[in-house]
């Protein structure tokens, strides 16, 4: 597994960055592989005192239709990922949580930056949505067993983020949370 990098260029910079990365690979050739850079993010997995997902709904420009996901968004440079837990959830849901517990910190195979889960509990409904120029973002809820069934409907492929939802149910189950 010796691997070693000869050169990196960005081939593209916008709101993320396309980095080309050259290696010599274990067999002695060389490979180019596009990776993508963006920052590091938050993803979510929000729930009311009564156990409701709190999940979002928006059109994104990628497969150009409207998906499901948790809360997600940048963490800021500087910023501890639970503020940013905190602050996305309240910007684009307007609930804020009694407590946040990180789950897991994710790396992707072509990605430099990381996502990082977190569950939020005890969410209470306390502002307004305060949505950058480019979001618009549908609220609702789902009770728990609701939410079970959309993580395992083979038949939809919307929601985007199956393995945080389930990291999400091992810790209400392993924390007896779940009634």
């Amino acid at each position: 597994m010796n691997w070693k990098k000869v050169k990196e260029v960005v081939t593209y910079k916008g709101w993320r960055q396309i980095i080309q990365k050259t290696f010599v690979l274990p067999d002695s050739k060389e490979a180019t592989f596009d990776t993508l850079k963006g920052g590091d993010f938050v993803t979510i997995a929000a729930f009311t005192k009564d156990l409701e997902a709190i999940l979002v709904r928006q059109y994104r420009p990628g497969p150009e239709k409207i998906l499901t996901s948790f809360p997600e968004g940048a963490i800021d440079k500087g910023e501890s990922v639970i503020a940013a837990a905190a602050r996305e959830l309240e910007e684009e849901t307007g609930y804020k949580a009694k407590r946040i517990v990180l789950l897991k910190e994710f790396r992707m195979a072509y990605r430099v930056d990381r996502q990082i889960c977190v569950l939020a509990l005890d969410c209470e409904k306390v502002s307004k949505q305060t949505l950058d120029s480019t979001e618009f973002i549908e609220i609702y809820t789902l009770p728990i067993e609701k939410f079970q069934v959309l993580l395992t409907n083979t038949a939809d492929d919307s929601f985007t983020n199956v393995g945080t939802g389930f990291l999400a149910l091992n810790y209400l189950t392993a924390h007896e949370l779940l009634r």
